[in-house]
């Protein structure tokens, strides 16, 4: 017994010792120890919260702080060095990697999610399925009414909301959706994809861009509470065809259009704790992304008992 009791001992002295400090002698992160901060695009902040629970309570001696902001605010952190850790839907650009290789390393980027873009309306509208073409006249503007889109709509005008100016989604429909243009004049946005649900909630003419994050987990009493009060729309790829919702095997299958990769993107020059979540994430993490109705980003593989 006395054996075993030193060579613990020893062991918690070694690892004390091994454990890496700064010139100050304060203990850094290591990929399971330690504490950092990171920032979050609002849009998953359904699935990194179960995600971080999960990684915090595994790893007793490890504490993730998530800020759920903007992407836009995000990489600005990322590249003030304000923060070494951020989970945003795209990768950094040419101009934004170069702050990094003048410092003398490059982010890694680990993708651990497919999400999509959500069109919500108020449940007085009766309209449900878009193809692409109508739902790009309405984000320029050039369709501005519901009774444009459908002749015996008794709605107004419509009214585009988004979570945060600055946000992914909004990047992603300038980008993919409108090829750069500006967004009209009815379009708005609040701070959260909460506040878009509410908006939308309590505005009949209201068309609201949402992560399909928000709604994806149908068993979540939060979500079985959002989908009371709004609808969500399908999106055909042509006038004729079925609609689609965003929704797991439908990402899978590729038939929902507007679908993106979510990526944690860590620029700790060392192996630190952001490494050590990001792995986890995209190995074991996975089968949390399933569960919040997400598509992984790595292949997992569920189990289904068949009663017969």
């Amino acid at each position: 017994m006395k054996n075993i009791l030193l060579l613990i001992v020893l062991a918690a002295v070694f690892f004390a010792c091994e454990q890496p400090k700064t010139k100050s002698g304060k203990a850094l992160d290591t990929p399971t120890t330690g504490e950092i901060t990171i920032m979050v695009d609002d849009g998953y902040r359904p699935i990194i919260e179960s995600s971080i629970d999960v990684f915090d309570s595994i790893y007793k001696q490890a504490k993730i702080n998530a800020i759920y902001t903007s992407e836009g605010e995000a990489v600005a952190a990322l590249i003030r060095d304000s923060v070494q850790v951020i989970v945003i839907t795209r990768q950094l650009t040419a101009d934004e990697n170069k702050y990094f290789q003048a410092r003398g390393f490059t982010p890694k980027f680990t993708p651990i999610a497919y999400d999509a873009l959500a069109f919500i309306l108020n449940p007085a509208n009766k309209d449900t399925v878009f193809t692409k073409e109508q739902l790009q006249n309405i984000l320029t503007g050039k369709t501005a009414k519901w009774s444009d889109l459908n002749p015996k709509s008794t709605l107004g005008n419509i009214q585009i909301v988004f979570d945060h100016p600055l946000s992914g989604t909004v990047r992603y429909v300038k980008d993919s959706i409108l090829a750069g243009a500006a967004l009209p004049s009815n379009a708005s946005a609040v701070k959260t994809n909460t506040e878009v649900i509410d908006y939308v909630s309590k505005n009949k003419n209201a068309i609201g861009i949402i992560s399909a994050n928000w709604i994806s987990d149908t068993d979540d009493s939060g979500v079985q509470k959002f989908l009371k009060e709004i609808k969500l729309a399908d999106i055909a790829t042509i006038a004729g065809k079925e609609g689609y919702g965003p929704y797991q095997a439908y990402l899978a299958k590729n038939w929902y259009p507007y679908k993106r990769t979510v990526y944690v993107i860590n620029a700790q020059a060392r192996n630190g704790l952001g490494l050590g979540f990001a792995s986890y994430l995209a190995a074991d993490g996975q089968r949390i992304v399933l569960k919040d109705g997400l598509l992984p980003a790595n292949a997992v593989t569920r189990l289904i008992e068949v009663t017969r």
